[in-house]
């Protein structure tokens, strides 16, 4: 409860550079304009796990049998 959710004023400021490329799935060479906030989410995730548990998951879907394979992993370092 006494964590402060993050606002706009905290955030820094980014700096966006579009790169034309053509796509070869979509029409016309379009493709999606909005996919590229979902690549965060998973490093994330992860980034989180290892700072709770010092266990680095390095693949996706990160599942609780990586995560504890992990672990394993730590300990026998």
């Amino acid at each position: 409860m006494d964590y402060r959710m993050p606002t706009f004023p905290d955030v820094p400021n980014i700096e966006v550079e579009i790169v034309e490329v053509p796509s070869t799935w979509g029409p016309h060479g379009a493709k999606g304009f909005g996919e590229g906030t979902n690549v965060t989410v998973a490093p994330a995730v992860a980034n989180a796990v290892f700072a709770a548990s010092g266990a680095r998951v390095t693949e996706l879907p990160l599942i609780p049998e990586r995560v504890f394979m992990a672990l394993k992993a730590k300990k026998l370092n």
